[in-house]
Parts: C-alpha cells; sequence; structure tokens
C-alpha cells in the first residue's frame, strides 16, 4: 500500500472547525479550485488538506466563504415574531380608522357657529390631515410619482 500524499509545508491537515469541501468553497467565492488552493498554501484563506492516498482533501473554513443564499440575519425571525408583529400593524390600522371617525364626528359637531367652535373644527380638522396622511400607503412621495 503506498503511503498517503502529503499537502505542501505550512497547510494544515485536520480541520478545526467546521469546513466545506474545495469545489463547494471555489463555486461559493466563484473562483478555480486551483486559485483557491494557492490561497490556502499562501495562507490567504484559512483551509487545509486532509492526506488520501491518492489525492489530498481540500476544505475551506465556512466562516472565509459567503453566507448561503436564504440562510441571512433576516431570516433569524421565527414565525411567531411575525405574526405578532402582524397583529400589531392591523391593530394599529383599525386604531387610526377609529381615530379619523371621530375626527370626523367633531368635524360634524363643530358646525354650531360660535368663535369656539371655529377653533375647535380648525384643530380637528389639522389632526384629520395628518392622521389621513399615517394612513396613506407608501409615503407622500410615492403619491407625486402616479
Amino acid at each position: 500500500m503506498s503511503q498517503p500524499k502529503q499537502p505542501p509545508p505550512g497547510v494544515e491537515t485536520e480541520p478545526q472547525g467546521d469546513v466545506v469541501p474545495l469545489q463547494e468553497a471555489a463555486a461559493r467565492l466563484g473562483k478555480d479550485p486551483r486559485t483557491l488552493i494557492k490561497a490556502i498554501t499562501a495562507g490567504q484563506v484559512r483551509g487545509g488538506a486532509m492526506p488520501r492516498p491518492e489525492r489530498l482533501r481540500w476544505y475551506v473554513y465556512t466562516s472565509e466563504l459567503p453566507p448561503l443564499p436564504g440562510t441571512g440575519p433576516a431570516l433569524a425571525v421565527d414565525a411567531r415574531q411575525v405574526q405578532d408583529l402582524q397583529a400589531q400593524i392591523v391593530s394599529l390600522q383599525e386604531t387610526n380608522r377609529l381615530l379619523i371617525a371621530a375626527q370626523q364626528d367633531l368635524l360634524d359637531a363643530g358646525q354650531a357657529g360660535s368663535d369656539l367652535a371655529d377653533r375647535y373644527r380648525a384643530v380637528a380638522s389639522r389632526y384629520l390631515d395628518a392622521l389621513g396622511q399615517f394612513m396613506t400607503p407608501g409615503h407622500l412621495g410615492d403619491l407625486a410619482d402616479a
């Protein structure tokens, strides 16, 4: 039986953490596997090669690679948190609808004709405008583009 192939001097031979095979690492980095071997040998990329009888098994540490699509931190939120946030949004929208309706009632009641009624009506009108803007989908700048 022949001796296993050995990596170049200075290249580690036993992984000390999470690793991926050379081919996968090369694909994720968009590099040729031979370029990646040179980078590992030069110490530019953390990785190594496990001795084998016929050829080396090269590997790269996962910390050296970009995250896989769909595994970023945004997906770390669980479904329960999403449902809670959706419920809060629905609740806030309903609250604002009720406030808009109440302000409209106040505007209608301000028809009395006195000076106090005119001031009260002006304030209620401003509140109605503010609530209406809050309930507009997106933001007001979107309306100008339409």
